[in-house]
């Protein structure tokens, strides 16, 4: 600041201070030394003059109803220095803070220029390490490290790189063919890591890389570049698959699938892939709001915790390109019962803390990719505020995905439509040949026989299946009006048809009924159900369904029994009506 001022020709009121020298134990002292440090301007009208404040969050905190009476006063003297009652023309105010979103709101306001410096990109860490000399880091490594020092900030990433020069300095003492391979790189990442405190979730990313890499587990993932993006993605570690909403032709929401590997069942264990995804699209800060998160703040109560979630995502969106992580399982919860009813047991589930749900809702419909937006130099920049959301519990992953109108896989649009029809087509059922509609298909519903029938009147009980019954009676009713004369006959033929099942006289009409009680519907998935057309019987279905009643290895027992009896019952008769034989000792002759 005070060469910036020299250069400018500002005059430095002050030496460069940070907030915490201006605080006094003594009550109005702290105002008294604002105002007399402001006070100097006055000296030199004729200049403009320049008071360089670092970390001034702590100087000008937001007010809350919490907040005490020394940190008020302080506010209200320094808004009262700018643009207020006591306004200095000629003085300016430079400031310095990590943690914009804490800050007073009227004092933002009445700051006139605001300019934010955030973490370098991908693109600009790949610059930062590319100055690592070529004898100390073995080729082809600067990408994979750019990844592995994902929301390193600029004093981090130079830090690393004077680390790994200093470790190959003094390898090569001993060994001059010495080169830093990439697991010593990921340990000097690591270590720099936990001196700057940056971490995702529990543990620094540079760790988790290398825990992977002794495990063995290298993991081959999908890169985003090849489409148009809309910035949400959700992760179903139920069936191991991330989703990624993309953008086609006609503003057209669609979504692509990358199948997770099988060791990436945590979002921990996601994190290498998700990096991957951020220097894709070379973004600058990736956050993961997740229980390690809320405990490391302290955020047990619900106000903690979103503050918490405040302060992640306004940070988030103070930089051009960013993407968030949201652990929804852990930090959401489902709560799962389960009952016991005449119809069976069911299981219920809800979700546990619905404020946070809420939240994180509102904010993952947040997301946005790809737009335009302008910078002060009139080049063009591109908006990515990526949301990701890690979802293990499938009704909460139905819940979620509904809720924020997530666009739905080609197999979620053909079970959608399936359920659609199983709740209001209408499907005619092969075996009782009534109306149905899949959701209200229950036990009991279908009233039918199931199995064959047969000629009563036949002496080998002839066998017919019921389409041929069917066809029959109708031509005895046919020939029962054409031929009055002989009704009787025909009245009497009709009754000569059994069912196996039940030995009921075969009828026709809607009272036809039948002896079992059942489900709706043969051997067929509901599937194929709900595709065909439902008021048709596919005859291939119904020669199915009666080749079935046909096998059914009780009743054939039943019919030769049947048969049996009336061979026996045939052989009996005809003995009775035979003449007596002249070799029978009862046999008379009478004369002529």
């Amino acid at each position: 600041m005070s060469k910036l001022s020299t250069k400018l020709g500002i005059a430095m009121v002050g030496p460069p201070l940070a907030a915490g020298e201006l605080n006094r134990p003594l009550v109005g002292e702290s105002e008294r030394v604002i105002i007399a440090l402001a006070s100097r301007c006055h000296r030199v009208p004729y200049a403009m003059c320049c008071l360089s404040i670092d970390e001034i969050d702590s100087l000008a905190p937001k007010r809350d109803e919490d907040s005490s009476e020394g940190k008020v006063d302080k506010i209200s003297v320094l808004l009262s220095l700018i643009d207020g009652i006591k306004d200095v023309p000629n003085l300016m105010i430079f400031c310095a803070t990590n943690r914009l979103h804490m800050m007073d709101e009227a004092f933002l306001r009445r700051m006139s220029g605001k300019f934010f410096v955030g973490r370098p990109s991908s693109q600009a860490r790949t610059k930062i390490l590319a100055q690592i000399p070529e004898w100390a880091l073995e080729p082809d490594l600067i990408d994979r490290l750019a990844i592995a020092s994902t929301n390193f900030s600029g004093a981090a990433c130079k830090a690393f790189t004077r680390a790994i020069t200093v470790r190959c300095m003094a390898a090569q003492r001993t060994q001059p063919n010495f080169h830093v391979n990439y697991k010593e790189a990921l340990k000097i990442a690591d270590r720099t890591a936990q001196q700057y405190q940056i971490f995702l979730g529990s543990e620094t990313l540079p760790r988790l890389l290398l825990r992977n890499l002794m495990s063995g587990s290298r993991i081959r993932v999908n890169h985003l570049s090849r489409h148009m993006y809309a910035g949400r993605i959700i992760v179903d570690l139920h069936d191991g698959s991330a989703r990624i909403e993309i953008i086609e032709t006609g503003d057209r929401i669609a979504v692509i699938e990358h199948k997770l590997f099988p060791n990436e069942t945590s979002v921990q264990s996601l994190l290498e892939r998700l990096t991957v995804y951020g220097k894709d699209r070379n973004v600058q800060l990736l956050q993961l709001i997740d229980l390690n998160l809320l405990a490391s703040q302290g955020a047990y109560d619900e106000k903690k915790v979103f503050e918490t979630l405040k302060e992640r995502y306004d940070e988030c969106v103070a930089y051009t390109r960013s993407m968030i992580i949201y652990d929804l399982d852990s930090l959401v919860g489902v709560n799962k019962s389960e009952s016991d009813s005449s119809m069976g047991r069911s299981m219920s589930s809800s979700v546990v803390n619905q404020s946070v749900y809420t939240y994180v809702r509102a904010r993952f419909r947040e997301a946005v990719v790809e737009q335009q937006q302008e910078t002060d130099d009139g080049t063009q920049q591109m908006v990515e505020k990526w949301a990701v959301a890690v979802i293990r519990e499938p009704f909460l992953l139905r819940q979620f995905s509904s809720d924020v109108q997530f666009a739905r896989t080609r197999q979620e649009e053909e079970e959608l439509e399936l359920e659609r029809r199983k709740a209001e087509d209408l499907l005619k059922c092969v075996k009782c040949k009534d109306l149905y509609i899949e959701n209200e298909n229950k036990m009991g519903n279908c009233a039918h026989h199931d199995g064959f029938i047969y000629d009563n009147s036949a002496p080998d009980l002839a066998i017919y299946t019921q389409s041929e019954v069917a066809y029959m009676l109708t031509k005895l009713e046919c020939d029962a009006i054409n031929y009055p004369d002989r009704r009787e006959e025909f009245e009497r033929q009709k009754n000569k048809f059994k069912w196996i099942c039940c030995d009921t006289t075969v009828t026709t009409g809607s009272g036809a009924g039948g002896c079992k009680k059942g489900k709706h519907g043969f051997g067929e998935p509901v599937g194929d159900r709900q595709r065909r057309d439902g008021h048709r019987l596919d005859q291939t279905m119904i020669k199915r369904w009666e080749e079935e009643c046909r096998r059914n290895q009780e009743y054939n027992e039943k019919w030769l029994l049947l048969l049996e009896n009336r061979e026996a019952q045939l052989y009996r008769i005809r003995q009775e009506h035979l003449p007596p034989s002249p070799t029978d000792p009862n046999f008379i002759l009478h004369p002529a």
